[in-house]
């Protein structure tokens, strides 16, 4: 069994080495994706609690993910606004395009692509 004091020193020095590499990761954008994720599987109630996690992992990571691509195109929000906006809308789009190249035919698809009718 370890000590306390070196397990207290062992904690200090792992909290260090995070502390270290923190600056590359926006708080902002971080918490705002994970405010967005929130909203997004608070509102599913049919889900297990390890799918409900599963869903806040995924729309905040894809929150983060887009948030700088979500800043080029509208400056003047915050980075934990693009995050908190993409967390919300990048998930329904990709399942709705999912669900809609499944049921498509590849004719279909080309020439939504080329722009026809």
């Amino acid at each position: 069994m370890a000590d306390p004091t070196s397990s207290a020193v062992t904690g200090l020095l792992m909290g260090l080495g995070l502390a270290t590499a923190m600056p590359v990761i926006d708080g902002k954008a971080l918490f705002g994706a994970i405010l967005g994720a929130w909203l997004v599987t608070s509102t599913k109630h049919d889900l297990k609690v390890w799918q409900r996690l599963g869903s806040m992992f995924l729309s905040a990571g894809v929150g983060y993910l887009f948030a700088p691509m979500a800043l080029q195109l509208v400056p003047l929000v915050t980075s934990g606004g693009a995050a908190f906006g993409c967390a919300l809308i990048i998930i329904p789009i990709s399942i709705k395009g999912m669900v809609w190249v499944e049921k498509a035919d590849f004719w279909e698809i080309l020439r939504r692509i080329r722009g026809g009718s």
